[in-house]
Formats: C-alpha cells, structure tokens, sequence
C-alpha cells in the first residue's frame, strides 16, 4: 500500500531531511510492535500484546474522529524514526483532565529505539511534531500529559521549549500537563537544540507526594480503574 501524499519535510540534525507522512497501518503496525514491545516504552502500556491486538488499537485511533497518526521517516533511506498521535481534545475523553481551550491540540510520541543514537533527536522530533500540528492556522497550543515517573521525556520536553502546568491524577497514570504555544515555538523553529535541563520539573519530596497520592486515591476508589493504560 503507498503512503498517503500528504507529508511535511523537517529537518533532522546530523541524518537529514525527515518526511512526517500518515501512518499506513499495514504497513507500520508490524515495527510500530516491535518498538512498543521493548522495555523503554513501558508508559505506553502496550508490551505484551500481540501484533494484530496493537493493530487493532491504532485502528481505533484512526477512526476516531479528529485523532491522526503519524510517521517520521528519513527522507534517504525510508528508515522511521518516530510516531505520533494528534487529537482534537475536545472529542477525547483526556478533555476532563487537560482544561483544553479553544485552538488547542492534544498529542502523543513515541520514539523508535536508539539505534544507532542520534544527537538530539528528541528534539529536532519534538520540532517536526509541532511544525506538523501548527500547520492547521486554528492550533494554537499543544497540549500533553506525560506521566511524571517518564523523567527522560519531561526533561526533553523541557529543552524543546514547552511549559509545565499541574498534576493530574488519573485512573492509569499521574501526569503533569504540558504546553507549547505557537508563539514559542515560533520564537524557537530551526534553532539548534539548548542544553538539557540537568532535572525533570518535577522531582524528589514533590514528585514522590504526588505518586502517594495517586496510590492512595486509587486504593480508597477516589480515582476511577476504568481506564487501560493506554487508550
């Protein structure tokens, strides 16, 4: 099957040119379940299932409304790279949690293994994504809720210029809200990537308060089990 011909080239550090292109789910679910079967992506909650179960989910995500999915794919050599969600929060259940407003988008990354590493390439991934998003002239900020334990992630989101809100405690998870506008990203598009903050924004007494929290609401029935860990 071949690719959709809607693509956005970015640019990708050392290796080049990436193209963000829509998922074709015959095609990308087989790698797509090998990434999510590895010990990293853990917060995704998706290790053990079976290819056609991890099939099945992006399906689902496919047909909903207003949710994509993409992919991130060397222009050179087709190698993918990364994958994400893009949802209209409004539709989605998250909107009882991320306080969405009008022009905001929600999102979900997911990055391939390391392999070989390449320098910085959260970041030059994290501008792709938002050059991909703030093409729609009605987005203006992105919104994300990523579980406060994933420390890497928050520190990368953090060197690419995004912001940090409350703690949300969920029925799968203990997140942090986090947001880019389209003026700071603007303001940072096709810079070299900064240093890394050397610790997450949340972080010891703080961060241990917030998952006893957690662990405590769920256990008294204060936070609803409904949820898989990934919807």
């Amino acid at each position: 099957m071949t690719a959709p011909a809607a693509t956005l080239e970015i640019p990708f550090g050392r290796i080049g040119p990436v193209l963000i292109r829509p998922m074709v789910l015959d095609e990308d679910t087989p790698l797509l379940h090998d990434w999510l079967n590895r010990d990293y992506a853990r917060f995704w909650g998706l290790q053990g299932q079976s290819l056609a179960q991890v099939q099945a989910n992006f399906a689902a995500i496919l047909a909903k409304r207003g949710c994509e999915v993409l992919m991130g794919v060397v222009a050179a050599t087709g190698e993918r790279k990364f994958m994400f969600e893009s949802y209209d929060i409004r539709l989605d259940r998250m909107s009882a949690y991320l306080d969405a407003r009008p022009g905001d988008r929600g999102f979900h990354l997911f990055l391939g293994p390391p392999e070989p590493p390449q320098p910085a390439a959260a970041y030059y991934t994290l501008q792709g994504l938002s050059a991909w998003i703030f093409r729609d002239p009605g987005v203006q900020r992105l919104v994300a809720e990523p579980d406060v334990s994933n420390h890497k992630v928050l520190v990368r989101l953090a060197q690419a210029g995004f912001s940090f809100g409350r703690v949300v405690h969920m029925p799968h998870k203990t997140a942090i809200l986090t947001y880019l506008s389209r003026a700071d990203f603007e303001r940072t598009r096709g810079s070299p990537p900064p240093p890394a903050p050397v610790r997450p924004p949340l972080h010891g007494l703080r961060l241990q308060y917030h998952l006893g929290v957690s662990r405590v609401g769920r256990r008294l029935g204060l936070i609803a089990r409904d949820w898989s860990a990934k919807q």
